[in-house]
């Protein structure tokens, strides 16, 4: 818990620090932000590498290959990214600081022959997770999103990540800090960590899963552009599970309920030459 203390300290002081400069960017973040007919849609493609738990709550730390797919308008307007924003994002709607879009994550098969810690649980299949995000930016220099995806093949829950960035840019660097939220279905809960049958030290009574908080934590990045075009992104996220999850076996005794992920990505934007605004706006 010092980690997310500490993360979300230092983004309250990143915060102070941003104020005294918010009024002389909001000329520029007015316009950046808002459906300018100059603002063509730009295509981005990237991929990164990230080191982290094998899955939620465990204990053995994996490299995994991450794909980046983004589309939006405007290459050079305030709207920000972090690297745990779902895989793929399409802004649809956007207006004078808030946008809209599609909100999409790929889910990896799970199974003991990866992890035999997993041999308590049933495997998982390889899908998906579809849905929309919704951002605003209170200011320049803060931006709150939430997103909202149901599961597809993999479960039939629903999961809602909730975030707060605070960010700067300073020269070719944009820095960036912001505590995490993840709420989570029931469905969801008893598909990744629901065992078979009763749970160990419950008397043989089945295991009951609520909707509510799954994980909290924070995330801290830098990127450096080399180009308007091209930049590449270094980070780090905490993560601490919490609710009905902690109480499976693969967490307890097997695993861990606090987490740090480190990752590297690269990424490039096309501009697609077309500057049509959907739904009018």
């Amino acid at each position: 818990m010092r980690c997310v203390a500490y993360l979300t300290a230092l983004a309250i002081c990143l915060s102070f620090s941003l104020t005294g400069r918010a009024e002389a960017q909001s000329s520029d973040y007015s316009t950046l932000t808002s459906p300018q007919s100059a603002q063509n849609w730009y295509l981005t493609l990237g991929a990164g590498v990230r080191y982290q738990p094998d899955y939620t709550g465990s204990d053995d730390y994996v490299f995994r290959a991450r794909p980046i797919i983004s589309l939006g308008r405007g290459l050079k307007s305030t709207w920000w990214s972090a690297e745990d924003d779902a895989m793929l994002s399409i802004g649809v709607f956007s207006g004078q600081g808030w946008r809209i879009g599609f909100s999409g994550d790929l889910l990896w098969k799970r199974n003991a022959k990866v992890n035999q810690a997993l041999v308590v649980v049933p495997e998982t299949k390889f899908g998906a997770e579809a849905g929309a995000f919704v951002e605003f930016y209170p200011t320049s220099w803060l931006r709150g999103r939430v997103d909202l995806r149901r599961g597809i093949a993999a479960h039939d829950g629903v999961v809602a990540d909730l975030k707060l960035d605070a960010f700067t840019n300073i020269g070719a660097w944009t820095l960036g800090v912001g505590p995490r939220m993840r709420v989570t279905s029931a469905d969801y809960v008893r598909t990744y960590f629901g065992t078979y049958g009763a749970m160990p030290g419950t008397g043989g009574v089945l295991q009951r899963f609520n909707t509510g908080v799954h994980t909290l934590g924070a995330l801290a990045q830098a990127t450096y552009h080399w180009s308007d075009n091209l930049k590449t992104t270094a980070y780090v996220e905490y993560k601490r599970l919490v609710g009905d999850a902690t109480r499976s076996p693969i967490v307890r005794p097997y695993g861990s309920r606090d987490s740090i992920t480190v990752g590297l990505s690269a990424s490039y934007s096309f501009d697609t030459g077309s500057n049509y605004s959907l739904g009018g706006l």
